[in-house]
């Protein structure tokens, strides 16, 4: 009876809050996620664990996590972890992994030696390092030639205290960052999470998982389905080991383009047909609507290349601008987030000022307190490291206004139809600054001196805005939807996220630092590293040597896309029967896309057909087999990634290619 006791108030603590021992289990698995997810996308390519909605390595550490936690459960019920101790290691990985993934991380470090090493070799290398601030860079000789040759120690001193300080500065400017997003999130976390009730589809599977745990492994679907996904890749992993067995074709089984060799056909692009299980499980939670209106997005950018080439300017640079378009779709979602707030914002201006006729909770007021000091002192940290640096306040605060926009509008689409990527690719707000001013203009010291200085340090902004896939801002939202749900303790796991974010970015420095200095950046790396800096520094290059005047195109593209974006969603309100989305046109014009299209399709069909003809007594039972093609695909996924790691070798990709 006592024992009985005890174990009823241990599950009463960790439902109602965040446990002390969930977040040092958070803490004792970051280090070995950030090594994971550095190793698998940075040496040996084997995945991109980051680049997706769901992370498969987070759901590989979870799946061991509940089946670890069944057997203490049968053996000793009072160390059993609850299911919101679970959802808190969920999201404290994920956060660690974004922070330190193929998005943020892995870009920061390969840019911050590039310019040391090359600059003997690349033509103006050297001029740009003079534009840079020391504290920014790592410029030591022996530091750098360690890190870009390999063979050595992180843990010599030589190595590595050179990285220090620039790391260290970075470091606060990623806390900074994060507060500002944090800010958002506690600003817009009633009106999403408790008064729209959104969502949130990119949770159901961890959800899932981690709440009924016994009923899906009792479900024959869902073998069912894990079954098919997990043999397609261990019959297709073996294939890679051992090329005489056989494989099953899957991804990139064929190249539409290749039908259609001719123009204006061929201007297309690659357009390839792949069939990822998980992809296809994923989808499946996507609503109908967003589901058909990616696909169809997808094949209206296609057919706006085509008919570019048919009347004759497929030679104008970047024409029909797909990527400006699409970014002005993202804008548009961010603006219509704020304006669907907008009465919230005025309820939480009232709790600042101390109404006390506001009927609201001691939380609400702490936290619309906590949301302005966040981000009044992230924002004034952030306009400080770069104006310090030598960047004029006007472009930061504009530059800054632009990414915090694309921030709210991934949020935003995932707490509310969760598609299962979202790029943005290189048309981040400094490319889009610089063509509406002109590099140029932006190259002489006579109309602003900052200028040149401020295309140098555009060069660093492309660790946060090449593309938007890892991006920290949504899983923030997406927990305190998980809090909303199973009544946990806000201010609890907000300190538990915080942790995260903190430790996930120290233990992605050292991650890609260690692989660095064991493997060498340029000379036995297989993956991406070197070549992050090189882009970043080249983009920056072509702006000195092959300036261009500002470019008025891209921006009326944009302010299409705007347009474009904020008349679907007119019509989505005042029309019922309207199938297109403005989600799906910002995001179906990604390098994702190109990958996901058919699979974003195929759960479309089985979906519609589903609840067309068998309704939702057909849907719900339906659920455990994708959730089995997710789990499926991202264990035996994920075995081969490890297996990779531990053995020093290429291995299948489940994911992308």
């Amino acid at each position: 009876m006592i024992k009985e006791t005890r174990l009823l108030l241990l599950q009463e603590r960790t439902r109602l809050g965040v446990s002390l021992r969930s977040i040092v289990i958070g803490v004792i698995l970051i280090p070995v996620t950030t090594m994971w997810v550095c190793l698998a996308e940075i040496m040996w390519y084997s995945g991109q664990p980051t680049t997706i909605s769901v992370f498969c390595h987070v759901i590989f550490i979870l799946v061991l996590l509940v089946l670890l936690n069944l057997v203490i459960k049968k053996f000793r019920p009072s160390w059993a972890l609850q299911p919101t101790e679970f959802m808190v290691i969920y999201t404290m990985l994920c956060l660690a992994s974004c922070i330190s993934g193929h998005d943020m991380g892995e870009i920061l470090i390969s840019i911050l030696g590039h310019l040391a090493f090359f600059a003997p070799v690349e033509g103006r290398y050297g001029e740009f390092k003079d534009l840079v601030p020391d504290w920014l860079v790592v410029n030591d000789p022996q530091a750098v030639q360690s890190a870009y040759i390999g063979q050595e120690s992180v843990f010599n001193p030589t190595n590595l205290l050179p990285w220090l300080r620039p790391l260290g500065w970075w470091f606060l400017f990623i806390i900074a960052l994060c507060a500002v997003m944090w800010g958002l999130n506690l600003l817009f976390r009633r009106q999403w999470v408790e008064n729209e009730k959104l969502a949130y589809p990119v949770i159901q599977l961890p959800m899932l998982l981690t709440t009924e745990t016994t009923s899906l492994l009792k479900n024959r679907l869902f073998w069912s389905a894990f079954a098919l996904a997990g043999t397609i890749d261990l019959i297709n992993g073996l294939n890679v080991l051992y090329p005489m067995l056989p494989k099953i074709p899957i991804v990139q089984i064929v190249n539409i383009q290749s039908f259609f060799p001719e123009r204006p056909w061929i201007d297309m692009g690659f357009t390839w047909v792949s069939f990822y299980p998980f992809a296809i499980g994923l989808c499946f939670f996507m609503p109908l609507d967003l589901a058909f209106s990616c696909w169809f997005f997808y094949w209206f950018w296609k057919f706006q290349r085509v008919a570019a080439s048919y009347i004759g300017v497929h030679g104008m640079p970047g024409f029909p601008f797909v990527e400006e378009q699409t970014a002005g779709g993202y804008y548009a979602i961010a603006l219509i987030a704020i304006w669907i707030t907008r009465h919230h914002f005025v309820r939480c201006a009232k709790l600042l000022m101390g109404d006390s006729s506001i009927d609201a909770t001691p939380w609400e007021r702490v936290e619309v307190r906590l949301a302005v000091i966040l981000m009044a002192v992230g924002l004034t940290f952030l306009v400080w490291f770069f104006h310090t640096a030598g960047m004029p306040i006007g472009i930061i605060l504009v530059g800054f206004t632009l990414y915090f926009l694309i921030s709210i509008a991934v949020t935003r689409m995932r707490a509310e139809l969760g598609p299962p990527a979202h790029d943005l690719h290189n048309i981040g707000p400094q490319k889009q600054i610089v063509r509406f001013i002109g590099a140029a203009n932006m190259n002489r010291p006579v109309l602003n001196p900052k200028y040149p200085t401020t295309l140098a340090l555009f060069g660093f902004w492309n660790f946060f805005n090449r593309a938007y896939r890892g991006h920290p801002m949504p899983h923030g939202m997406e927990a305190f939807r998980i809090a909303e749900r199973m009544k946990m303790d806000n201010l609890r796991y907000l300190i538990a996220m915080g942790v995260a974010i903190v430790v996930g970015t120290i233990s992605g420095f050292f991650s890609m630092l260690w692989i660095f200095n064991k493997y060498g950046a340029s000379a036995q790396v297989i993956g991406p590293s070197e070549w992050f800096g090189r882009e970043t520094w080249d983009m920056v290059n072509i702006w000195f040597t092959a300036p261009e005047i500002h470019q008025m195109q891209p921006t009326y593209a944009i302010v299409i896309g705007l347009l474009t974006g904020l008349g679907l969603a007119a019509l989505r309100m005042n029309l019922n029967w309207w199938p297109f989305h403005p989600v799906g046109y910002a995001v179906s014009g990604s390098w994702s896309m190109d990958q996901l299209w058919m699979c974003v399709f195929t759960a479309w069909l089985i979906k519609a057909l589903l609840l067309r003809y068998g309704g939702a007594k057909a849907y719900k039972p339906a659920i455990p087999f994708f959730v089995g093609l997710m789990v499926g695909d991202f264990v035996v996924g994920g075995f081969w990634q490890l297996y990779g790691i531990v053995m020093e070798t290429t291995v299948y990709h489940f994911w992308p290619y």
